[in-house]
């Protein structure tokens, strides 16, 4: 069974491949999770918002979880996203993940109807009984409106039911509450590629990031700076990155990550309600990642500690 201590280091939040003909692209994702694995990647995240979950039907997430399992041979836990918004879905989902042999699920705050914290605390004390894995919590406002109190979160993690939070919020300061109210009981992970340097320094051991999938040994290294006290590398290497950050969410997650035959790994299209990112956006991304050397030049990413 996955505990805390092993949600810690990066773990790539996956994007989904798709072939010409619109169908998930299995060569393609053993490849990715393949090629992250090799870049120091702890873990992978499948069917988060990065993975398109909301745009695949029931049938074809259980096909990228069971690709996802079986492309990690074993190298590190796979974590399946479950954005599902009311609890006979997701408790639909996670069993059938659970089935497929992931090691945790991310359960994205419930969303829509407005629960409020009692609510949130029910519905994943019930999740959590309702399959035998451990649960991840899944905290990003910006998408849901709704956000965890720290107390919620250190409730969930007290009890059993999480053994980590996903914290994609830009709010420094109820962050460190969570680390303050919830840190001695769970892992805090990083959602934030922009803001990563500040969320370790503050508490976060472990990091879901986008962005990893066009480099993930400048995410590692990022992080491996931060914990044996190199701040200030960490903090230049993660500017160095910016470039590359801006311009992949320069539009809607993950369109312009998606052009990722720029770095020689087509993953095909994102589906509707996404669009292909602008011939600007692409351009311009094109443009930061053969000027940056921190991707392009992994083996100067020695610590300058």
């Amino acid at each position: 069974m996955l505990s805390a201590a092993d949600l810690k280091g990066v773990f790539p939040a996956l994007v989904t491949p798709f072939g010409v003909d619109g169908a998930f692209d299995r060569s393609s994702y053993s490849g990715l999770i393949c090629r992250m694995f090799d870049g120091g990647a702890t873990g992978g995240v499948a069917l988060g918002g990065t993975g398109e979950y909301t745009a695949l039907s029931p049938a074809e997430r259980r096909s990228v979880i069971e690709a996802a399992v079986a492309g990690s041979q074993g190298r590190g836990p796979v974590i399946a996203g479950v954005l599902s918004p009311g609890f006979a879905e997701a408790a639909e989902a996670a069993r059938d993940f659970a089935a497929a042999g992931v090691d945790a699920l991310l359960v994205v705050t419930p969303f829509y109807v407005l629960a409020g914290q009692q609510g949130f605390l029910d519905y994943h004390r019930r999740l959590r009984d309702a399959v035998d894995l451990p649960l991840v919590l899944y905290d990003i406002p910006s998408r849901t409106n709704v956000s965890f109190t720290p107390q919620t979160v250190a409730k969930l993690a007290e009890e059993g039911v999480a053994i980590g939070i996903k914290y994609s919020n830009y709010d420094l300061v109820s962050f460190t509450r969570v680390t303050i109210e919830a840190g001695d009981s769970m892992t805090i992970m990083s959602g934030e590629d922009p803001i990563l340097v500040a969320h370790t320094v503050l508490g976060a051991r472990g990091a879901v990031l986008a962005t990893a999938n066009l480099g993930v040994e400048p995410w590692v290294e990022c992080l491996h700076r931060v914990v044996t006290g190199d701040v200030a590398g960490a903090a230049a290497l993660q500017k160095a990155l910016y470039p590359m950050i801006d311009a992949v969410f320069s539009e809607p997650n993950p369109g312009p990550l998606k052009a990722m035959e720029i770095i020689g790994h087509p993953v095909g299209a994102v589906r509707l309600p996404l669009v292909a990112p602008s011939a600007e956006t692409e351009a311009r991304l094109r443009r930061v990642l053969k000027e940056m050397p921190a991707l392009t030049a992994p083996e100067r990413l020695a610590p300058t500690a």
